[in-house]
């Protein structure tokens, strides 16, 4: 399911167009190799009439086009349920009119990706990659861990990929803001994790990088680099995930092996830490 935050305009007029086109399904060879299951999502409420695990996404643009396949993948789990709270250009202070909303619904697991995006008016006109945007980002997503530990409710923290701007930058405040996101899981070591899910489309050391070698269980599109078969993992600006840009509607309008490795890396620690079953019985 998902929201989009209604002060933003441009949240407010795709609302219902995102949430009918987000409800796209990767075609069914694809999820089958890649999920080990038919094409739909299972039934998230078993077979004992328990209510199902709830998993909550905030996030930026990367969430945005990872969505989906995040969405099936936590969603394979027949004891789980996603609500999906991500648009592009957004911040962590946007979303916490929705965050303090759905606390009182006590989520086992929320995630929350962001890349530190100063585009909107919450975050005061502080400069991108700014030590002001940096302390700022920490103010709300510490207010956020605050809200739901409150309510019992698991925090994950996901690390951001470094751009190709920044590589060729030498940009050395890029993973500022990573960094500040391990360090405050750090201080609540068993409610809060950090994941570094930007690593899984980075080359090696955490160098940018186009294209990765291809997964065994996905399409193999991309060039052979070295004598290795490849996929790109990175949009053509170098910085998001998507090889073709889906619009205003979350994923990518096409398979994407960034944006499924990136899910992937958010969603894995999720599964494991909530001892998520499969709809078959696997974990």
């Amino acid at each position: 399911m998902f929201f989009a935050h209604g002060g933003l305009e441009a949240m407010q007029t795709r609302r219902h167009e995102v949430r009918e086109r987000g409800a796209w399904v990767i075609t069914v060879a694809v999820v089958f190799l890649v999920m080990g299951c038919s094409g739909a999502v299972p039934a998230t409420r078993p077979a004992s009439g328990r209510a199902p695990v709830q998993v909550v996404l905030f996030g930026d643009s990367l969430a945005y086009q990872a969505m989906t396949y995040f969405d099936q993948l936590i969603q394979a789990h027949a004891t789980a349920t996603v609500t999906d709270f991500v648009f592009g250009g957004t911040a962590a202070c946007d979303w916490l009119p929705d965050m303090r909303r759905i606390a009182p619904t006590r989520p086992q697991a929320v995630v929350m990706e962001f890349s530190g995006n100063t585009f909107t008016s919450c975050m005061g006109g502080c400069p991108p990659e700014s030590s002001s945007a940096v302390s700022k980002y920490c103010v709300d997503v510490s207010a956020a861990i605050h809200l739901f530990l409150t309510v019992g409710t698991h925090v994950f923290l996901d690390g951001t990929p470094i751009s190709y701007g920044q590589s060729v930058s030498d940009d050395r405040h890029w993973n500022d803001l990573n960094r500040a996101f391990a360090a405050l899981a750090a201080r609540y070591p068993r409610r809060v994790t950090y994941v570094d899910a930007g690593r899984a489309v980075e080359g090696p050391g955490g160098a940018f990088t186009w294209t990765l070698p291809c997964l065994p269980t996905e399409p193999c599109t991309g060039p052979t680099v070295a004598g290795v078969r490849t996929n790109v993992v990175r949009s053509p600006d170098g910085s998001h995930l998507c090889l073709i840009d889906n619009g205003n509607a979350p994923g990518c309008a096409s398979y994407s092996s960034g944006a499924f490795r990136f899910a992937s890396a958010m969603a894995t620690p999720v599964i494991n830490a909530l001892h998520l079953s499969r709809a078959d019985g696997t974990s």
